[in-house]
């Protein structure tokens, strides 16, 4: 009845994320050039990223922080098959993508970054033959250092969030912005202390976006320590207009770790208003958990919980329970297995998908 393909839709991305907090590491940046986390690593994070593999081993000391050109290329593959109550036969669904990453560093304190790859959009059993890739460009940044616990950033990235896991952030934003872009113009700053972790933001279009939706705002996120550097808890709030409609959100989050296992969590309340439509404002509540747990470095298991509230035009409610593995081989290979049941409140309905990603990256 049900087949195991692979897809990056259903499974999770492949990298260390905040889980490391259980390890006491409260921020990104001392495992990767930037401080918003993904991305290139610096020389420690590579050791760190070697030393939780199923086959670590040594590392080449050398301070490439200060190497003019870094670069790597990954190679993502999944596919996912799903099944439900809604459809008599399962359904299949497969992607691919490879990315280039490159930061050059212009000088001491500035560093040009940016990630394009090639990318298949899912192909279902409706499909055959060929199908092109699409070309993206999800990272072209400016950024400048002048000292340790401050940094700027100019360009096209993911916007800031609690978490920084880019599954949440693409499920939770398709609730409530599902035409919107995933990465528009910015300039942020970066800001951290003893215990205290700040961020504000302005943003512009994508310019990938149709006309009406072309959104521009301003948000911020701060965090406080408040345990050891394995508890960071914290607010947001966004705000973002367009031709189309307002948008305004406030939430809160997070990142919890005790030695083998933690708590990852961010919830948000969201008010959508079209313009000029005199409809009622949408309001959505939405929130992710994550408990996770690591018996072994190389072996990462969680259990998320996605929900979905969502009041006005087009009421709804929406959870899903997701047990995920991963799995890294050595810093070139990781495996992800997860399973996601999806639970659609106002018709009972319930869907189930299984899936299996694939990660391979080169090492520079």
């Amino acid at each position: 009845m049900m087949t195991l393909v692979c897809s990056l839709a259903g499974a999770r991305q492949a990298s260390a994320l905040p889980t490391m907090i259980r390890l006491g590491y409260n921020t990104c940046s001392a495992c990767h050039l930037s401080p918003q986390g993904g991305g290139l690593l610096t020389p420690y994070g590579k050791g760190i990223d070697a030393a939780q593999s199923l086959r670590h081993g040594e590392l080449r000391a050398e301070d490439e922080r200060q190497r003019r050109l870094l670069y790597d290329v990954r190679f993502q593959m999944g596919g996912s098959i799903l099944t439900s109550d809604a459809q008599a036969s399962p359904m299949r669904s497969s992607t691919f993508r490879l990315t280039f990453r490159n930061a050059l560093l212009t000088s001491a304190h500035t560093r040009l970054s940016y990630q394009v790859g090639l990318e298949t959009p899912s192909l279902g059993p409706s499909r055959s033959g060929a199908t092109s890739a699409n070309a993206f460009l999800s990272k072209a940044v400016f950024e400048y250092q002048p000292r340790e616990n401050l940094a700027f950033a100019v360009g096209r990235d993911a916007l800031p969030s609690g978490l920084g896991l880019p599954d949440p952030d693409t499920y939770l934003r398709k609730q409530h912005d599902p035409l919107g872009t995933a990465y528009p113009l910015q300039a942020k700053a970066f800001i951290s202390g003893r215990r205290l972790e700040l961020t504000p933001y302005v943003f512009g279009p994508g310019l990938d976006e149709d006309r009406p939706l072309r959104q521009h705002g301003a948000g911020a996120l701060g965090g406080v320590d408040v345990w050891k550097h394995r508890a960071i808890l914290g607010l947001s709030a966004r705000a973002s207009r367009s031709d189309a409609f307002d948008r305004d959100a406030v939430g809160a989050y997070a990142r919890l770790g005790f030695g083998r296992w933690g708590i990852l969590a961010q919830h948000d309340f969201t008010s959508r208003t079209t313009v000029n439509s005199g409809t009622t404002p949408a309001g959505y509540v939405t929130g992710y958990t994550q408990l996770f747990a690591a018996p072994l470095e190389w072996f990462v298991t969680s259990l998320i919980v996605d929900d979905v509230r969502a009041t006005g035009p087009g009421a709804k409610r929406v959870y899903r329970l997701a047990p995920t593995a991963q799995i890294r081989i050595s810093e070139n290979l990781t495996f992800v297995f997860s399973t996601r049941d999806d639970f659609l409140r106002s018709v009972p309905r319930r869907s189930r998908t299984y899936s299996l990603g694939i990660a391979v990256k080169s090492l520079q």
